[in-house]
């Protein structure tokens, strides 16, 4: 059991908070910083708040469409935010 522990612990990747500096600009800027279509994904299942089946609906794309650009969506903004507050 230990030996399973201390493997998760190796491998489990470290993602750093987001500082809490970031404002509101920089969070639209990156934003409009990706494509349309992971954007639309993002904001209709991260900032809206529809379940993965109704921004499905909304946009007329396939359920396993929206959880891929989702995941790249993120993955694209948190990209760009670690960036922003690198600056800081």
């Amino acid at each position: 059991m230990k030996e399973t522990e201390e493997f998760l612990e190796a491998t489990l990747a470290y993602v750093p908070p987001v500082n809490e500096k970031l404002t509101d600009g920089a969070i639209l800027k990156a934003l409009d910083d990706i494509a349309a279509d992971y954007r639309a994904v993002v904001l209709l299942v991260d900032v809206e708040e529809f379940s993965y089946k109704e921004a499905a609906d909304i946009l007329t794309i396939p359920l396993g469409t929206v959880m891929s650009r989702l995941s790249r969506g993120r993955k694209m903004l948190r990209e760009k935010l670690t960036d922003v507050a690198r600056s800081y």
